[in-house]
């Protein structure tokens, strides 16, 4: 894979990276006790607390349940990236972590993060 390669995948990348990261943001906060983590929000739907009734504390209940497995997803998927942004810096990258094949650029195209070539991942 050429430096020029390699560049545009770490752009792609970038980009993913820098839009995950922004959608983490509209609803959880970086965990600063543990790299990679993030704490979602606890909502407030309340105007103010003198007022809150047992609807919204139950909407805001379920509006955190439901936040909860996006931003684990979210997670795996920025961990991917940030693993995916370290091959290319190791030069690593376009080999596949399990048995040190070349990744097809077209793989890594549809999926920058791949790790593993296609007969591994199956």
């Amino acid at each position: 894979m050429t430096s020029e390669d390699l560049e545009k995948f770490k752009n792609l990348l970038g980009q993913k990276k820098a839009e995950l990261e922004n959608a983490l943001k509209s609803f959880a906060d970086k965990d600063p006790n543990l790299k990679g983590d993030w704490d979602s929000k606890y909502p407030d739907f309340s105007k103010d607390d003198l007022n809150t009734n047992l609807e919204e504390e139950a909407d805001e209940v379920e509006e955190y349940a439901a936040r909860l497995p996006v931003e684990h997803s979210f997670e795996l998927r920025l961990q991917g990236i940030n693993e995916a942004l370290a091959r290319i810096k190791n030069g690593t990258y376009d080999k596949c972590a399990k048995c040190g094949a070349d990744i097809p650029e077209k793989r890594l195209e549809a999926y920058p993060e791949a790790k593993d070539c296609l007969k591994c991942s199956s």
